[in-house]
């Protein structure tokens, strides 16, 4: 029998993946890690990355400390919305549950050079006990490689290159679609990211490499990231409208409102939009229907708080005897 190396030759390439890879150490990189990764069939090594600021904001090697936490804060607020959002959880109400935040948490340690701070990343959560979590790897198959934080964070990078290609046309872009589609939790943390780092006049380089994977990393100027803020802000994709269905438990001209929408479940309601003539008309003990926005801070302490801000009530049924 003959063989037809042509042939042969072409259902080869076929059925290889091609390597992507930019530059010749990040490929030696790949394949000595590919080359570990075949003595076990469980990934154990770690991603990581780094975040280097330069720009007006660094002194030296230096930079302010309030200045590196806000920015890290809401860059650990965005890699976790994300996080979540690709996992189907993109509403701001409620908590993101504990399991998208310890598979998302990230930790830090830092570096210098001349005109510039580089801060090293990686997760908190090893691979093997995420991918892995009972330690035995299918005997058929193949094993997932990708932890949820190399997801996250690739997905988060993505979003903030696709931003420097938005044109005059911004409502067509292909940014604003996807932004859309993560859900308000990402555009507020993306919005405060951007925020923090103009406040602190960083311009910023953020990459990320996971094991036998193509590395992934952008870079953003002040300007940039100004212009990213001032979008998302314009367009109010940060917030969500809800509806609340509640007793009202206090009712006020010049203060918030207390919304029982469940038995010892009160929310707090902005009611400043809502005309006087109608307020005048409200009692406590309303059974109402509340029409709000949410939205979504982070406080001082790096804490999530929601904010419910009322665009039309309706009475449903008038206070209980």
């Amino acid at each position: 029998m003959s063989t037809d190396w042509n042939e042969y030759r072409r259902r080869l390439e076929e059925s290889v993946e091609p390597v992507l890879w930019q530059e010749p150490q990040e490929l030696s990189r790949l394949s000595l890690e590919t080359l570990f990764g075949e003595f076990s069939p469980i990934r154990r090594d770690r991603s990581s990355g780094f975040i280097r600021f330069t720009g007006g904001g660094i002194n030296g090697t230096a930079a302010r400390v309030d200045h590196v936490a806000d920015a890290m804060k809401n860059f650990q607020r965005l890699v976790l919305a994300t996080g979540a959002s690709l996992e189907g959880f993109k509403t701001l109400r409620g908590k993101v549950p504990a399991q998208y935040v310890s598979r998302t948490n990230l930790h830090l340690q830092g570096s210098a050079l001349p005109g510039s701070l580089i801060l090293e990343l990686a997760p908190e959560f090893l691979p093997s006990q995420e991918i892995v979590p009972d330690g035995q790897a299918p005997l058929f198959g193949d094993t997932e490689t990708t932890q949820l934080v190399d997801r996250a964070i690739v997905a988060s990078l993505e979003l903030l290159q696709l931003s420097k290609s938005v044109g005059a046309d911004a409502d067509e872009s292909a940014f604003l679609g996807e932004l859309a589609e993560r859900g308000p939790r990402v555009a507020t943390t993306l919005r405060d990211l951007a925020s923090s780092l103009v406040d602190a006049q960083f311009d910023t380089e953020i990459a990320w490499e996971q094991p036998r994977a193509a590395s992934v990393r952008t870079k953003m100027t002040v300007p940039q990231l100004q212009q990213l803020g001032l979008l998302v802000a314009s367009r109010e994709l940060e917030k969500e409208p809800i509806v609340l269905r509640g007793l009202l438990r206090t009712v006020s001209d010049i203060g918030p409102w207390k919304v029982e929408v469940n038995p010892g479940e009160v929310e707090t309601v902005d009611a400043s939009g809502i005309a006087a003539a109608v307020t005048k008309t409200m009692s406590v003990g309303t059974y109402v229907e509340v029409k709000a926005t949410v939205t979504e801070d982070a406080s001082p302490g790096g804490a999530s708080v929601t904010h419910y801000a009322a665009t039309e009530i309706t009475v449903i049924a008038g206070p209980r005897e």
